[in-house]
């Protein structure tokens, strides 16, 4: 068994295709892990990186906490099983499941013991003998996986391996695969563009699309809980029903309007919304699986007049398309079997509301997310200095004033990460519900909602908390945005400037100091049982220019990004990334620059900072500056993030 992590991987090809773009997973002792999606999509790319028979362009790829980028495939410890079965045709089904192990030089009693331990998991001990175009597709697909198994690895890795049986075939080894790997205990990670497989076998599924990773979660929070538009459309069958829609408020119901029906609601049906996308009156586009919409009688009081157009019958249950008589919308509707409906009938339909899904028109993302991470609530200016919301007053500060202006009527919108310890607030817990290892608290004040996530169980019924000034957001009444959430990241434009550097250096490519040390230590085998040497050599790579200023990046960092940009670096724009919270103020200082304003958030002050015609954020921590004050600082190193503008690919 193995963990595996994946942190900020991308694929670009030489004509600049971006095929996986910013891809972060981890991959836990003994998951079942699919990569789902459409064709295209990376999936397969993705896992080939695994395997290593694609280079990363970008990124870190870690077997059990070991920087593993450069490893040669054999060193990986992973057996691969392809979609083409890959069996040697002159050979026997012993033959083939022994030839990688006699490579290896394994002794020939263990070869025949796990031939016959594997043969016997997957019930093909009688099928030994046989050439493979003497077998099934399902028997040449066991010797492969049998194949696999033999060499006991850490990972499994699947490509697609049932999309060249028949349905029948495909359904009974989907249940064989999952068998085995409940039997064997090992990580398997399966590549596969069919939803019904991802569903049934994966403990987690990743849904990807255009190379980016859409949705990690486990099968019935993905069904459940789409975090988007194209998750929710391409899992589940038949797909969601879809149509555009605006939110209002009337009193205290939430108006759905639509082109067939103004459907009415309230907050409680749909409590995770942010009320502020209300408050906007976002344009949305609500989502509706067949099975959540129902026939029902013209009096209820959000029925829809609707016509039978297909009837789908198939078996214990049918599907009902139907079209709405105004809008002329289509909806798909799974009901148990009926055969009283008839094409052309005139019927109602109603949604339940309980189960609906809304989504931003722009984004695409859900607004109903199953851990909400942002709140907007009603609030007050008492004075000058202090807010009321959800019952309580708090204090803000001159700078938050002059930002709020003339409105005494406010929105205050609380992010999860704005909630601190403290007392100032008291609010009941509506529910508890634990998601993996994340507990998601549901707090309710009056008819208003906050939801909170933490790891740690949280006893009692009444859950206490302060608010951190700096991570709020302040609205008017319109929804108009006053003072946003601070964010503590500059991006500050620069270059790479050529410098010489002694680097570790394996055949032409250059290798993070980690793998030299491995090397080093372990001496690893190549092809041909040639020992791995690595040595330092002095190349031509590059230093930052920050603030027209040289800055030594740190040895690791100058090889991830050379090995994305080659000796052509000197050609790319780059943008820098700087944590207003990691730089260091000191009177002997690289840089410096000019006070121009000052932002306090009470138990947090930061600086806008002129440096070279370009401001900055600094946060001074236990130092106080005042307008017009220079400070002098430095950059860490380590902590000097960066983009690439032209691949547009964060690279540190």
């Amino acid at each position: 068994m193995a963990t595996l992590s994946l942190k900020h991987l991308y694929k670009i090809y030489d004509n600049g295709t971006k095929a996986v773009n910013d891809f972060n997973l981890e991959i836990g002792e003994n998951e079942f892990i699919v990569f789902v999606g459409p064709s295209g999509c990376g999936k397969s790319t993705t896992l080939r990186m695994i395997a290593g028979l694609e280079d990363i362009t970008a990124g870190d790829f870690y077997i059990d906490g070991i920087l593993a980028n450069n490893l040669e495939p054999k060193d990986r410890d992973m057996a691969m099983v392809f979609q083409n079965y890959a069996l040697y045709p002159h050979m026997s089904v012993y033959e083939n499941m022994a030839f990688g192990l006699r490579i290896k030089h394994v002794p020939k009693d263990e070869i025949d013991s796990r031939i016959k331990d594997a043969a016997k998991i997957l019930d093909i001990e009688n099928q030994l003998a046989k050439k493979p175009k003497e077998m099934s597709g399902g028997q040449k697909q066991r010797v492969a996986l049998g194949r696999a198994i033999v060499r006991k690895p850490k990972v499994f890795l699947l490509d697609e391996p049932l999309s060249n049986l028949d349905a029948k075939l495909r359904s009974s080894m989907r249940s064989e695969i999952t068998r085995l790997h409940n039997v064997l205990g090992t990580t398997f990670i399966y590549v596969t563009h069919d939803q019904i497989e991802a569903m049934t076998m994966g403990t987690k599924i990743v849904v990807m699309e255009k190379g980016v990773i859409k949705q990690v979660d486990t099968p019935m929070n993905l069904y459940d809980y789409p975090a988007n538009e194209f998750v929710a459309g391409f899992i589940g069958t038949p797909q969601m029903n879809f149509y555009k829609a605006k939110l209002h408020q009337e009193g205290e119901e939430i108006i759905i309007s639509s082109s067939f029906k103004d459907v009415r609601t309230n907050l409680e049906a749909i409590k995770r919304i942010d009320i502020l996308n209300i408050i906007k009156e976002s344009n949305v586009v609500i989502g509706v699986r067949p099975e959540h919409i129902k026939i029902c009688e013209e009096k209820d009081v959000n029925s829809i007049e609707a016509e039978i157009v297909v009837v789908e019958a198939l078996g214990n249950e049918s599907n009902i398309i139907v079209e709405t008589l105004n809008g002329r919308t289509r909806f798909v509707i799974r009901t148990p079997r009926n055969d009283t409906y008839l094409v052309g009938q005139k019927i109602f339909i109603s949604f339940d509301l309980s189960h609906v899904h809304i989504f931003d028109e722009d984004t695409q993302n859900t607004l109903l997310p199953r851990n909400q991470l942002t709140s907007t609530f009603k609030a007050k200016l008492v004075d000058d200095l202090h807010v009321e919301v959800l019952g309580k007053t708090f204090e803000i500060t001159p700078y938050i004033k002059e930002a709020l202006g003339e409105n005494k009527e406010l929105l205050v919108r609380i992010n999860q990460s704005s909630i601190k310890e403290g007392k100032t607030f008291s609010l009941d817990f509506e529910s508890k519900e634990k998601v993996g290892d994340l507990r998601i608290y549901c707090l309710k004040h009056a008819k208003e909602y906050l939801f909170y996530s933490s790891r740690d169980y949280i006893e009692g019924t009444v859950f206490e908390f302060d608010l951190r000034l700096s991570d709020l957001a302040f609205y008017d009444l319109k929804g108009n945005l006053l003072l946003d959430k601070f964010n503590p990241l500059n991006e500050v434009d620069g270059a790479l400037e050529k410098a010489r550097k002694e680097l570790p250096v394996l055949s032409k490519s250059l290798i993070e100091e980690e793998v030299y040390e491995e090397l080093k230590k372990n001496n690893f085998i190549g092809k041909g049982g040639k020992k791995l040497k690595a040595k330092i050599k002095k190349i031509n790579v590059f230093n930052y220019k920050i603030f027209e200023k040289t800055v030594e990046p740190i040895n690791n960092h100058i090889i991830k990004i050379y090995s994305l940009l080659g000796k052509r670096f000197a050609e790319h724009h780059i943008k820098f990334i700087i944590d207003a919270n990691k730089i260091n103020i000191s009177e002997e200082g690289m840089f410096g620059g000019i006070v121009s304003k000052i932002l306090d958030y009470i138990d947090e002050k930061y600086y806008f900072v002129q440096v070279d015609n370009k401001e900055i954020l600094i946060n001074a921590k236990e130092t106080s500056f005042k307008e017009g004050e220079t400070i002098k600082f430095d950059l860490i190193n380590n902590e000097i993030g960066l983009i690439d503008t032209d691949f547009g690919v964060r690279i540190i």
